[in-house]
Order: structure tokens, then C-alpha cells, then sequence
């Protein structure tokens, strides 16, 4: 049976093909902290095979927002038994007051408040140790700035953007279906039609582009017979083909490696796994999108 898709006209979509309701789609700036701190809360909650990536950003941001200010905190009186309990109960109250103290909502409701404010405080491996060593001579640890670059690389990688109705905002009557990648490498096209087949009644045209506002560029991908997927009619798009990873496959090209990983589904972590330098990974990734948006219609 079709879905009806009056209800429900925006998604972020996983590369497994999980759909994920949304109001506004999910985007953040890796220099503002408070959009990466919401987007690392969607990354927890909707992408498990990212938690590795989130569970580091998130222990490091609550270093570097509190550690230096452990000497202030008032604790309990503590005995063996229970120290655990109050560094625990300690970063609890300071999230939850960082994240209260914005005059506007970093999360959607309360409910999902108080969750990040439990989530960050089980990740906080390195603030409790400070805590814990706060009486002794304990000098701050050195560690990276904060850094959101691996939570926005996730994101782009992992979820494409959707909207029934419109590319940015719902429009009434519209019926018109975008689909915006901010991916490189991963073939988005067996899950866009999949989407296509749930919701076909109510759909006129397909759109496949790609996101300007993640990526800086808005051309369109195309079918096997190099017709732009810009607001191709539904019935065009059921009569051909496509595929949205337009990098090549040769077996002598040194970022193999590299290609085989953002074809399966592109995970931070697995980058960050194989046998060569992340730098060097990063740059052959940039040089992946190049390589691609030339290959992308202006129309």
C-alpha cells in the first residue's frame, strides 16, 4: 500500500535507507558549537554506527567547556562509596545549566534536553577524571581544540535530505519530490527510488541535486541517458536508471581504499581505520567532490 505523504514532508534519510521525520532538516556550522551539540544529539539518537565519532566529540566538549572550572564546583561529601555518584550527579547539573542558560532552544523539546544532558554526562570520561583528581596536583590535559568537522563530515555522509513540496520549504499543492546530497562516493539511487515506489501517488517529479547550503554547489545528477534529475516527471524517472556515485573503480588507483569505504555507506570512523594518514584521507576525499560536481548538470 502507498504511503500518503500530506502529513509528513520532510526526512533525513540514512544510507541504509532509514527514513527520519523531521521539521527543519539538520544542518551545522563545524565552528558554532551549539549547532554541533544538537547535531551530535541527531547523530546519537538516529545513527548508532556513529556513536564512536559523537561519544569522542561530546567527552571533549564538556572538557574543555568545564575542567577549568572544577575548583568552583561544590560537591557533596564525599567517602568511597559514593564519588562516582557525585562527579556523575556534578556534570549532570553543569550541562543541564549550560544548555538552559541559552535564551533559545538548542533542542527540540525538554524530552530531548534532559536526554543529551544524560547522554553527555555518561560520555564525560575525561571531565570526571578531572574532577576526580581535582584535590591532587592535577594539571590540564592537552588535547585537541574542539574540532566538528568529523560530526558534519558524518552527517553529510550518512543522511541525504528530502522534502515533498519543495526544495527548502513545503509549499501547499506542490508535488514536487527533492532529494539534496551532500555525500561523495555512495549511490543514493536504490534508496531514492525505494522512496519514490513507498510514496508514488502523490509524487509529480523528482529531483536529485545537490545540497547548495552543505556543499556550496546545486547542480543535478543524472540518468544513464544523461537526462538531469531536475523535476524529471515521475513517469521519466520510473523509465530509466541511475546512480549517484560517479567515481571510478580502477583497481591501480592508490584511494581504492578509500572509494570502497564512502561506497559503503562512508562511516567517519572507518576512514579513520585504514592504513594511512586521515589527512591525506581528507584531501582525497575533496578531491572525490571536485571530481564529481564536474561531471554534475548546471540544469
Amino acid at each position: 500500500m502507498e504511503k500518503a505523504v500530506t502529513k509528513k514532508t520532510a526526512w533525513m534519510i540514512r544510507s541504509d535507507g532509514v527514513e527520519v521525520p523531521v521539521i527543519t532538516h539538520v544542518y551545522a556550522n563545524k565552528e558554532e558549537t551549539d549547532e554541533l551539540l544538537a547535531l551530535a544529539y541527531f547523530l546519537w539518537v538516529n545513527d548508532t554506527d556513529s556513536r564512536e565519532i559523537v561519544s569522542e566529540f561530546l567527552d571533549n566538549w564538556a572538557y574543555h567547556t568545564f575542567a577549568n572550572g572544577v575548583d568552583t564546583w561544590t560537591f557533596e561529601e564525599r567517602t568511597d562509596n559514593n564519588i562516582p555518584k557525585i562527579i556523575l550527579t556534578a556534570i549532570k547539573n553543569a550541562v543541564n545549566d549550560y544548555v538552559s542558560a541559552k535564551p533559545y532552544r538548542i533542542f527540540i523539546d525538554d524530552g530531548a534536553k534532559y536526554d543529551f544532558v544524560r547522554i553527555v554526562t555518561e560520555q564525560s570520561t575525561l571531565l570526571s577524571t578531572a574532577i576526580l583528581e581535582k584535590d591532587s596536583d592535577w594539571e590540564p590535559y592537552e588535547i585537541e581544540p574542539l574540532d566538528g568537522t568529523d560530526l558534519v563530515d558524518t552527517l553529510s555522509q550518512r543522511f541525504l535530505r528530502a522534502r515533498y513540496g519543495g526544495r527548502y520549504d513545503t509549499v501547499p499543492g506542490c508535488r514536487d519530490m527533492y532529494f539534496r546530497i551532500s555525500s561523495v562516493g555512495f549511490d543514493w539511487f536504490p534508496i531514492i527510488r525505494d522512496f519514490v515506489i513507498n510514496y508514488a501517488d502523490p509524487i509529480e517529479t523528482v529531483t536529485i541535486v545537490k545540497d547548495f547550503e552543505s556543499t556550496g554547489c546545486e547542480k543535478y545528477y543524472v540518468d544513464f541517458n544523461n537526462r538531469p534529475y531536475n523535476k524529471m516527471p515521475v513517469s521519466d524517472f520510473w523509465a530509466g536508471n541511475g546512480c549517484t556515485n560517479y567515481l571510478g573503480k580502477s583497481e591501480a588507483d592508490s584511494s581504492l581504499n578509500v572509494r570502497e569505504v564512502l561506497a559503503n555507506e562512508g562511516a567517519v570512523q572507518q576512514l579513520r581505520r585504514l592504513r594511512m594518514n586521515y589527512g591525506r584521507v581528507r584531501r582525497m576525499i575533496e578531491l572525490f567532490k571536485h571530481k564529481e560536481e564536474t561531471l554534475l548538470s548546471d540544469e
